[in-house]
């Protein structure tokens, strides 16, 4: 029996026949264009046939047919989206081949863990979109700052952080200090202690708009101090994507981002990645691939297929976004928004030189600071729903107090204004009045 893939017809013959039309069979199938999925002579099985490989047709043993027999011609076209390059192994054909492929002088994939092609076009594009000469691609954004981290700072050096830091940065950074990392943090604006703390420090920690209260760094001027105290700039631009900001254009020396935020687009994947210099990546992509901090193949197409719509999925979020800040900021219920477009947030005009085309996605708000008042609003939400990431093309809300910043005392989460009415938004491209709606029912019902 030979079964047409493409037209899903069999043509059956009788007992004793096959071995004699077999051959004139596929001959005439082959010539009409037409695919052979399988040869059936109601003892054996025989692999996908390939002019290519008649040796695959001598194999009788299933054994070896399971692991050898899957073969296809390699298309002389290109497909449209790139592969994905699902394996973690590869072979060579001689030691001279693994040494030019180790070497450089030939392109290739050593192990999965050291980057395959899904990897490389991610990097690639990661790095082209924020004007650096290269980029590493990591299990996700801690990942990928702990690379840095690892990969460019030694036992006591020094580095300086904004005070205002994603809580799990803080975090990584307090745990380095067991190896006796020095780590000050300190208040974007505070010009004059920030220039004392950088002498003698190795690295400067920023993020274009902090997590969570939106304020947004001088970057030229902070870049500018940290390299006349000849310290390296690490910008975190997870809030504002290449869309919104360069940090590389601005000064920075190594920008990071989460690609499972506004990059990937869609929070079904879990990935980020560093870029700059070459002399700078290349110790970070060490430290990756030794500790095996990489992403995998597949989580990289995503994140490049959702880079693709990068631009449109921005464009309408960071719009609904300006509209929902001045919203609730006329709101009653609403006690402040913190916001870098409203002309109340106090880095609005660093804001404007910073960033571009807008002012991001990305919101804060407070109510009143009762744990009870805001569970009540939580539920009486319809479309925007908790939950504790952001970046997706749904809004979405995360409690800081409870998830980012719950690690900190409450002292000090008061200092940094982070109650139990504090919330962060990350607005999505739904329907602008949908999205008022939805707001308007919960808080009103307050």
């Amino acid at each position: 029996m030979i079964f047409n893939l493409e037209t899903g017809i069999f043509v059956t013959f009788e007992e004793g026949e096959i071995n004699a039309r077999l051959e004139t069979g596929i001959s005439l199938l082959l010539e009409t264009g037409l695919t052979i999925l399988s040869v059936h002579d109601g003892t054996e099985h025989f692999p996908p046939y390939d002019a290519g490989c008649d040796s695959l047709w001598t194999m009788e043993s299933l054994s070896t047919l399971v692991v050898h027999g899957a073969t296809a011609k390699t298309p002389a076209n290109h497909p449209v989206s790139l592969p994905i390059y699902q394996s973690a192994s590869w072979t060579f054909s001689d030691l001279d081949e693994v040494d030019a492929v180790y070497s450089g002088e030939k392109p290739g994939v050593i192990y999965g863990r050291n980057g395959t092609p899904n990897h490389r076009a991610l990097e690639n594009l990661f790095a082209r979109l924020h004007r650096a000469e290269a980029g590493v691609a990591c299990a996700s954004g801690m990942s990928a700052l702990s690379a840095a981290f690892l990969g460019l700072l030694s036992q006591e050096s020094k580095v300086v952080a904004s005070q205002d830091l994603y809580g799990s940065t803080l975090n990584v950074l307090h745990d380095l200090r067991r190896f006796g990392l020095e780590l000050a943090t300190v208040e974007i604006t505070d010009f004059d202690r920030m220039h004392t703390e950088l002498q003698g420090a190795q690295m400067l920690v920023l993020e274009t708009s902090s997590n969570p209260r939106l304020r947004i760094p001088d970057l030229p001027r902070l870049c500018t101090m940290a390299h006349q105290a000849g310290a390296v700039v690490l910008v975190d631009n997870t809030f504002a994507s290449p869309y919104h900001c360069r940090p590389t254009e601005h000064g920075a020396d190594i920008v990071m981002e989460s690609l499972t935020k506004f990059i990937s687009g869609h929070s079904d994947v879990m990935i980020g990645a560093v870029a700059g210099r070459h002399r700078l990546i290349e110790p970070i992509r060490s430290v990756a691939v030794r500790m095996g901090l990489v992403s995998n193949p597949h989580e990289c197409w995503l994140s490049v297929r959702g880079t693709e719509t990068l631009e449109v999925r921005m464009q309408r979020a960071s719009s609904n976004a300006a509209e929902l800040a001045h919203f609730l900021a006329g709101h009653s219920k609403v006690r402040q928004v913190h916001y870098p477009g409203l002309t109340s947030h106090p880095d609005h005009l660093t804001a404007r030189q910073v960033l571009q085309n807008g002012f991001a996605a990305m919101l804060a708000f407070e109510l009143e600071p009762s744990r009870q008042m805001l569970n009540n609003f939580l539920r009486g939400l319809g479309y925007i729903k908790l939950a504790l990431s952001l970046g997706g093309v749904n809004t979405t809300l995360s409690h800081p107090a409870t998830s980012s910043h719950r690690f900190l005392s409450p002292d000090e989460r008061e200092k940094l204004g982070l109650h139990d009415g504090f919330l962060r938004m990350s607005v999505g491209i739904e329907n602008l009045n949908d999205l008022k709606s939805d707001l308007e029912q919960a808080l009103s019902g307050l």
